[in-house]
């Protein structure tokens, strides 16, 4: 190990790739879990894919009503994730 290398640092290659997927797998699985916003946009998103496809003209206009439609999920797990520190750090009930 070199001078410059953090022994807190992860390794590289392919057993890093399968930690990663399986660390999202656990995220997901606890989103569905205890968010219920989360839920809600996901069951949104099932029922609206299809409509996508209905309603896009182009193949251009479908991926972005789907791609919309995973931001949204995307967005709502960043504010969870928000929420999950500001309770973690503050004493204040919300």
């Amino acid at each position: 190990m070199s001078a410059h290398t953090s022994p807190f640092k992860s390794k590289g290659g392919f057993h890093r790739l399968i930690s990663a997927v399986r660390y999202s797998v656990q995220g997901l699985g606890a989103a569905l879990r205890h968010e219920a916003a989360f839920r809600q946009e996901l069951v949104l998103a099932l029922i609206l894919t299809p409509a996508a496809f209905w309603v896009g003209q182009t193949g251009l206009q479908t991926m972005s009503l789907i791609a919309c439609l995973v931001l949204v999920l995307v967005v709502e797990l960043l504010n969870s994730s928000v929420e999950a520190v500001a309770d973690a750090v503050s004493l204040e009930k919300n």
